[in-house]
């Protein structure tokens, strides 16, 4: 009796452990639906370009090859920006162009609108994103004790003007492959109510290029109203970069050709003379048994 008792609460278990699992992947099937996102860029406050990605499912996973419209303030043909479509990585980088140069001066808010084609019109996707006009300027200064400084003023575009943006978060700093290193000790700053930071530069030791220039950067990313700003600076503090040309003249393994180790060319240089060595002597022995051949044959 226990036994069946024991089979029938086994029984009832993996019941409700495939109904879980069953339950779970249904509902991510039913999730796993398409979507198009929009990020907005400005760089140095002349370039100005919309990156759009089309993805699918809660983990945003890729879909590539995909058409989507981008639009201007509304959805119609006198406002298509371009159509476009995504790569492999479900990518596209899209340019505002000249064209929409007068209908972008005239606001200082603009909605940007891309629709993704479905097989379908009921399968389009469409995603919204306003963005307000908007710069970012740098500028440095030294002290007479040799404190460095970084300001950097954010100011977006309102009734005609441009107007202080405030608690707006940012990274200052050196632009370096891996991203922006910090200029102070805080990674991230935000703007006071006059819209701007001002941060005290302690990399004074950072190597730069070879006239000791390298590039300061202010970057705002994904921010709701502004998007992706950034504006560089190319400024010489830092310290100048000095080929070592003593490198390639020492005797190493990777160094060239008549800069190798003496044991490294004599191994070489041995080998190359023992093959020409053997070959020589077995063409001279083939020759003297030709000889002998022939003296016999008299």
């Amino acid at each position: 009796m226990k036994n069946i008792l024991k089979t029938r609460i086994s029984f009832l278990l993996v019941l409700c452990l495939m109904v879980s699992v069953l339950s779970i992947s249904a509902q991510d099937t039913v999730k796993a639906e398409p979507s198009v996102k929009l990020r907005y860029f400005v760089n140095n406050n002349n370039i100005q370009y919309l990156m759009v990605k089309s993805v699918i499912g809660k983990k945003l996973l890729p879909l590539p090859m995909k058409v989507v419209n981008v639009y201007l303030d509304s959805a119609g043909a006198d406002n298509l920006i371009i159509k476009t479509t995504t790569d492999k990585i479900g990518k596209a980088i899209v340019f505002i162009p000249v064209a929409f140069q007068e209908k972008w001066k005239s606001n200082a808010k603009h909605n940007f609108i891309a629709v993704m084609e479905g097989a379908t019109p009921e399968e389009e996707v469409t995603a919204e994103l306003e963005i307000t006009k908007s710069k970012i300027e740098i500028d440095t200064s030294s002290s007479e004790d040799g404190v460095r400084t970084i300001t950097v003023k954010v100011m977006f575009y309102e009734n005609n003007t441009w107007v202080p943006a405030p608690d707006v978060e940012m990274r200052v700093g050196v632009s370096r492959l891996g991203g922006i290193l910090s200029a102070g000790d805080a990674e991230t700053y935000t703007t006071d109510s006059t819209g701007s930071v001002s941060v005290e530069f302690k990399r004074d030791s950072l190597a730069g290029d070879l006239q000791g220039n390298y590039i300061l950067a202010a970057k705002v990313e994904d921010n709701d109203s502004y998007g992706n700003l950034l504006v560089e600076k190319t400024v010489p503090w830092g310290v100048a970069y000095e080929p070592d040309t003593t490198f390639f003249s020492l005797r190493t393994l990777w160094t060239t050709q008549f800069r190798a180790p003496y044991w490294l060319l004599f191994m070489a240089y041995s080998i190359v003379l023992g093959v020409w060595g053997t070959m020589i002597y077995l063409i001279r022995q083939m020759w003297k048994i030709k000889k002998l051949g022939d003296a016999v044959g008299k």
